[in-house]
């Protein structure tokens, strides 16, 4: 399963940000690889690292760091799962 989701969040420029996400209700949907695609056509450069995957008891997060090189932009979420 692929996924793509416009205007997921903002980072601006020499930022890092924590960026996780859940399926429905935190269903575990086995291994997945996200990262922040730049939607800002000037230049955004991003850089997605330290995935990691959270279980509380009753639901799966996953979760990976951003990091902005370029310019100010908003970003999409853009993955799969690991097959």
């Amino acid at each position: 399963m692929g996924y793509n989701v416009a205007n997921w969040g903002f980072i601006a420029a020499g930022q890092t940000i924590n960026v996780c996400y859940i399926f429905g209700d935190g269903d575990d949907e086995g291994a997945q690889f996200a990262e922040g695609k730049p939607e800002n056509p000037d230049g955004g450069y991003l850089q997605s690292s330290n995935h990691q995957i959270f279980f509380n008891g009753s639901q799966i997060a996953y979760c990976f760091e951003l990091t902005n090189l370029g310019e100010d932009t908003t970003f999409m979420l853009c993955g799969g799962g690991l097959t």
